[in-house]
Order: structure tokens, then C-alpha cells, then sequence
């Protein structure tokens, strides 16, 4: 070997040693930085003609485990959707108030029946009148209070999956941007590295909103399918459409066309379509088309079934057949055929609704009478407390015949058992998300691993520094000679 070939070979491995120390050190400083892949290098020897003359770079490597990923995409989608419904089912169960506490539906219902006992003992007594008609206003005024909170959660849902569709539109264009990017550099011979990483995060957030799966093509690019097959990102983006329904009502319906579809290529989504099984998009749909819905039925046959208990004319004969009793509902005069929405419109009968209380005594002695009777009269009042306390039938058909109160417990219950089976699966996905992130981890930056190949690469430059130290010297010799 020429002393000139030694010296280049030396030459090559400082280089490419520094080059090493260099890779080391930005996998180490970004041992903590989500998404970040550690790099690598690969090396060849160099040849020259026949014989060796140092060793090149042939390239750097990034980490990834695309099915870990997968795995870990597929448990973020599911975890964002239970955590949204474990939400919506929280604040409802919350709206609804737990047995016995302050401002609770249950807790109402009881203060009316007290109120009705009480003045059945004392009808003269006109403090015993007006507790009936707070009473009842405080129970009316729960009930609207309850379906504004599930027309606001269903407004929020709509709100949210409007938001979920412009941030997937958004994070497609950004990931098809970075694709052209990335492919470039490939092309030209670059080490796109950086951009992976961040198309990578692009990646994960899209996943949390809609399951996905991901294909690398041989130029890099990254091929972004649905779980149902279509294709969102490649060489060109698909864009999702939605349209937002502001404030839907009770009674508005996706099979009547008055809320918004998922749009994708011009056709519906599918409620039963793999992308809308889990995913805070699929969530915010679940929410808004079956499970408020569902609770909002409930609510209205309870509230159907509260007024009229009261509205029998065996209970108070002076009550037109068809009218209301205690409670009414806003701007009708019979029950209506169509309960949906009903809760929302209770209110106190106009008749006893008065400020100054010269009204109270219609609970008395009959809500159209004419003049008062004899104050000692208690037998409506009476009557009244036996109607909260019947037995009625269950709306659903499932359960037995209850009490008002039996109705608001079963009500409760209801959304109390979908709270605890999502907290239930919440927490499965989220220890699966754990357990993922925790091997995803392991799978990362060694910093121990790290360190160790900094130790070879520190001795590899030193030898290499110390064979053109002595070349030097022999070159020094030699021209000295």
C-alpha cells in the first residue's frame, strides 16, 4: 500500500467516523421527541481499481416498524373515540343528578310529592300551595334544563365532526406535500430523514380521528387508505365533506336528510362503514345520530308520562277532556301525537303560574274552576299525590310498571350503565395504548446502545488518526532524506 493510499483510507474512516458521531448525537438529543426514528449508518468498502482504499457511506437509515405502528394508530383511534363518548355519557349522567342530591331529577320529584302531602294535611294553608307550585316549576325547569344540556351535546357533536373533517382534509394536504418532498430527495440522493419524522406526527393525528392504514411506495411516498379501502392520500388527496346542522332539534333525523352525511368521492358514508367505527369522528357520530337520540326518547316519554298523571279529569273534574293539568307544554293544548322534542317544552300550567299567588288555590279546588271552594277541601291534592305515585307502564316495554320516581331511575340507570361500560373500555384502550407507546419506546432510541457506538466510533477515529500521524512521519522522512 503507497503511503498516499494510506492516507486516503485513514482520511475515510475520520470521515466517516465523524459522520457517526454526528448521527449518534442527534439520535441521542432526540431520544424524547415523539416520532422521531433513529438513524443509523451504512457502510461499504471503497475500491479503487483492484484494491482497497478506505470505506464510503452508502447511506443513513431511519427505524420504523410499520406494524407497531399500525398497531399503535389502530389503539390511539380506538382510545380518542371512548374517550368522547366516556365525555358526552359523564356530563349527562351529571345533568340527570345522582338520587338524593341537591337539584337532582329524582330529588325534584321527591320535593313535589312532600309538597303534595303536606297540603293534603293542610289545604287551607296558602305556604303549602305555593311549595306544589315551586315544586313543580323546579321539576319542570329540571327537565328543560336536561334536554338543553343533550341539544347542546348534539350541537357540540355536529360542531366536532365538521372540525374533524377540515383538520383530516388539512393533515392529507400536509402529508401529500411531504410525500413530493421526501420523494424528491430520495430522488436527488438525499436523507429525508426530518421529513419522515414529521409526516410520521401528520400521521398519527389523522389516525386519532379516523382509523388508517399506511403503505410506503418504493420513491417514499406514503399511500393513505381508510379501514374500508379508499384511498385519502397517493399522488393525488380525496377530500372529505361535511354539513354542518347548527342547533339540530330534537325531532331532526339523518334518515329524514336534516343532519349532514359523511361525503367522500361524491357517496355517503355508511354509519356501518368500517371508517366510522372508531375514531373521535365516529364518536361525534354515535353521539349525535344514536345516543342522544336515544336518551332524548327516553327523557320525552318520561316527561309524556309525568303529564298526564296529572292531566286525568277523574283526577280534578273540573278539567276539560284532552287538557293539561299542572304541567303543559308550550304552545299546545292537548298532548301532542308526537312527543319528540317534549321535554324541552314542559312548563308549570299557566293557570297556577302567577307572581302574586291568586291563583295558588286551583290546585285546590280544580284548575278551571270558577271560584274558590271550601279551604278544608283536600281530595284533588290528594288525588294528585296518588297520581305522581301510580304505577304506570314502562315507555320502553323492557321494565316493569313504576312510580314517577321508579321512571327517573330507570332513566339514570340507563345512562349510568353506558357510562361504566365506556369507562370500562376506556381504560382497556387506554392500558393498550400504554403498552404499545411503552414497546414503540423500547423499539427507539437506546441511549445505553447509543453511548457504546460513540465509544467505538472515538476509538475508530483515533486509530485512524494515528495511521495518518505516522504516515506523516514516513513522508516527513522520506523528504528529509
Amino acid at each position: 500500500m503507497s503511503l498516499s493510499t494510506a492516507l486516503n483510507s485513514a482520511a475515510s474512516g475520520l470521515q466517516l467516523a465523524s459522520r457517526g458521531a454526528q448521527i449518534v448525537a442527534d439520535n441521542i438529543a432526540n431520544a424524547s421527541t415523539e416520532g422521531f426514528g433513529a438513524r443509523s449508518i451504512t457502510q461499504a468498502a471503497r475500491v479503487t481499481g483492484s484494491a482497497g482504499s478506505g470505506v464510503v457511506m452508502t447511506g443513513i437509515t431511519r427505524q420504523s416498524d410499520p406494524a407497531l405502528l399500525g398497531e399503535i394508530r389502530g389503539a390511539n383511534a380506538a382510545q380518542s373515540g371512548t374517550e368522547s363518548l366516556l365525555n358526552f355519557w359523564s356530563n349527562i349522567e351529571k345533568s340527570i343528578g345522582t338520587p338524593g342530591e341537591a337539584g337532582a331529577l329524582g330529588t325534584h320529584i321527591v320535593s313535589l310529592e312532600e309538597a303534595l302531602k303536606q297540603a293534603s294535611i293542610q289545604p287551607e294553608s296558602h305556604s303549602s300551595l305555593q311549595k306544589i307550585v315551586f315544586a313543580a316549576q323546579n321539576l319542570a325547569g329540571k327537565i328543560n334544563d336536561i334536554d338543553t344540556g343533550l341539544q347542546s351535546a348534539r350541537d357540540s357533536a355536529d360542531a366536532s365532526i365538521r372540525q374533524d373533517v377540515d383538520r383530516l382534509n388539512t393533515l392529507f394536504e400536509q402529508i401529500n406535500a411531504l410525500n413530493s418532498d421526501i420523494a424528491r430527495q430520495k430522488l436527488s440522493g438525499g436523507f429525508p430523514h426530518s421529513l419522515e419524522d414529521a409526516r410520521q406526527n401528520l400521521i398519527e393525528q389523522a389516525s386519532s380521528i379516523i382509523p388508517l392504514k399506511e403503505i410506503i411506495r418504493p420513491d417514499g411516498r406514503s399511500m393513505i387508505l381508510g379501514t374500508d379501502g379508499t384511498v385519502f392520500v397517493d399522488r393525488d388527496v380525496t377530500s372529505l365533506e361535511f354539513r354542518r346542522t347548527p342547533s339540530p332539534s330534537a325531532g331532526e333525523t339523518v334518515a329524514a336528510g336534516d343532519l349532514g352525511r359523511l361525503v367522500i368521492n361524491g357517496r355517503d358514508v355508511s354509519a356501518t362503514s368500517p371508517l366510522l367505527q372508531s375514531g373521535s369522528l365516529a364518536s361525534a357520530f354515535q353521539i349525535r345520530d344514536v345516543h342522544i337520540p336515544q336518551v332524548q326518547q327516553d327523557l320525552d316519554s318520561f316527561t309524556a308520562d309525568l303529564v298526564n298523571r296529572f292531566s286525568d279529569t277523574d283526577l280534578d273534574p273540573t278539567l276539560p277532556a284532552g287538557s293539561f293539568g299542572i304541567f303543559s307544554i308550550r304552545a299546545e293544548t292537548t298532548m301532542p301525537a308526537d312527543i319528540a322534542g317534549l321535554s324541552g317544552r314542559v312548563t308549570l300550567n299557566p293557570i297556577i303560574a302567577s307572581d302574586d299567588g291568586t291563583t295558588f288555590w286551583h290546585i285546590r279546588d280544580g284548575l278551571h274552576a270558577s271560584s274558590p271552594g271550601p279551604v278544608s277541601e283536600n281530595a284533588i291534592i290528594a288525588r294528585m299525590g296518588d297520581a305522581l305515585l301510580a304505577f304506570t307502564p314502562d315507555p320502553s316495554g323492557m321494565r316493569p310498571n313504576a312510580q314517577s320516581q321508579g321512571h327517573a331511575d330507570a332513566l339514570l340507570s340507563n345512562v349510568a350503565t353506558q357510562r361504566l361500560a365506556t369507562e370500562t373500555q376506556t381504560a382497556y384502550t387506554s392500558a393498550r395504548v400504554s403498552a404499545l407507546q411503552e414497546l414503540f419506546g423500547a423499539s427507539g432510541v437506546d441511549t445505553d446502545a447509543e453511548l457504546q457506538k460513540l465509544l467505538v466510533l472515538e476509538n475508530s477515529y483515533a486509530a485512524n488518526a494515528r495511521v495518518m500521524v505516522a504516515a506523516d512521519s514516513m513522508l516527513r522522512t522520506l523528504l528529509e532524506m
